[in-house]
C-alpha cells in the first residue's frame, strides 16, 4: 500500500513538474487572439482607469489572484475587476484583456520578454504610475479606434460553431475526479499558482494537472474546464460573488467535499451525453 501510494505521488510530480513548460510554450489558448470589440470594452477600461486611480491603490507585486478582499489593484486586477462589474463575466483571452496586453507589446514595452505581458510590465519596477496612466489611455484609444473600424466595416454574419466534446475530454474530467478523490487530497484555499512540490490539490490545479496527464498540454477552454464553469455559474449559490469560478468555488468555505464531487460528476455526465448526441 505505501509503494502504490508513492508511485501515484510521484506521478504527480511529474505532471507537475511539466506544467511550467506546458503553460509557457504549449498552452492552448492563442495568446495573440484579438477578438472584437463593442462599447462594452471601453467601459471596462473607463471603470479600471478609475479602480487604480492613485498610486497608494497600486499594487507592484502581481500574480494575477485577485480576491474580492484585495485593497490595491495590479493592471490585470483592475481590468478583471471592472469586467465583471460591467458584463457580469470575465474572460482572460477577452477582447479589452487581448488589447491590453497588446498596448504593451507595441506601444510600453516593444520587444519585452514577459512571460506574462499584464502582470510582468505591472511588476517591472521602471514602470511607473505614470506609465499606469498612459496604459489607460493608450487602451481607450486602441480600442475606439478598433470599434470605429468595425462599425464602419462589419463583419459578415456567421453561424456560431458548437465546440465539440470529444471522449479526451471526458479523459480529463475522469482525472480530475482520481486526483481529488478524497479529502485529505483537497486544498481548500488554493489559487491560479500550481506548483510542483503540491501533495493537496483545489479544483483549478487539478483540472491543469489532469489535462497534463492526459494530453501533454494544457487548455483552459478545454470543454470540461468550460462546463465546471458554466455549472458553478449556474448553480452555485455565490457565484455571482466569484471573480474566478473554478478557484472561488473551490475556496469557498460553504462548499463541501460532497458538492465539489456531484459538480464533476456533473460535468462528466454532461460531456457523455454531448458525445452520445454527437455521434447521432
Amino acid at each position: 500500500m505505501k509503494l502504490w501510494a508513492c508511485l501515484f505521488l510521484a506521478a504527480l510530480i511529474f505532471a507537475g513538474l511539466t506544467i511550467t513548460q506546458a503553460t509557457a510554450g504549449q498552452s492552448g489558448d492563442d495568446s495573440q487572439s484579438r477578438p472584437p470589440v463593442s462599447k462594452s470594452d471601453v467601459e471596462i477600461v473607463k471603470r479600471a482607469r478609475q479602480i487604480l486611480d492613485s498610486s497608494e491603490k497600486w499594487n507592484r507585486a502581481d500574480n494575477r489572484s485577485c480576491p474580492d478582499s484585495e485593497a490595491k489593484f495590479s493592471l490585470y486586477c483592475a481590468l478583471e475587476k471592472a469586467t465583471f462589474e460591467v458584463t457580469g463575466d470575465f474572460a482572460h483571452r477577452g477582447a479589452a484583456m487581448q488589447e491590453a496586453r497588446f498596448v504593451i507589446d507595441d506601444d510600453l514595452a516593444p520587444k519585452n520578454n514577459y512571460g506574462h505581458r499584464l502582470m510582468d510590465y505591472n511588476n517591472d519596477p521602471h514602470t511607473t504610475f505614470a506609465d499606469v496612466q498612459r496604459f489607460f489611455d493608450l487602451l481607450q484609444g486602441r480600442i475606439e479606434g478598433r470599434l470605429e473600424d468595425q462599425e464602419a466595416n462589419p463583419p459578415a454574419a456567421e453561424k456560431p460553431a458548437v465546440a465539440k466534446v470529444t471522449q479526451t475530454d471526458i479523459e480529463i474530467v475522469k482525472k480530475v475526479e482520481a486526483i481529488l478523490d478524497s479529502p485529505a487530497r483537497w486544498d481548500r484555499a488554493s489559487s491560479q499558482d500550481c506548483t510542483a512540490d503540491a501533495k493537496t490539490f483545489g479544483l483549478y490545479y487539478a483540472f491543469e494537472a489532469a489535462s497534463i496527464a492526459v494530453t501533454g498540454k494544457y487548455d483552459d477552454q478545454a470543454a470540461g474546464i468550460r462546463e465546471a464553469q458554466q455549472l458553478i455559474s449556474r448553480t452555485a449559490p455565490n457565484a455571482a460573488r466569484y471573480a474566478a469560478r473554478l478557484v472561488d468555488y473551490n475556496n469557498d468555505p460553504t462548499v463541501t467535499f460532497e458538492d465539489l464531487q456531484r459538480l464533476m460528476e456533473t460535468v462528466r455526465i454532461n460531456l457523455e451525453n454531448r458525445v452520445a448526441l454527437q455521434e447521432k
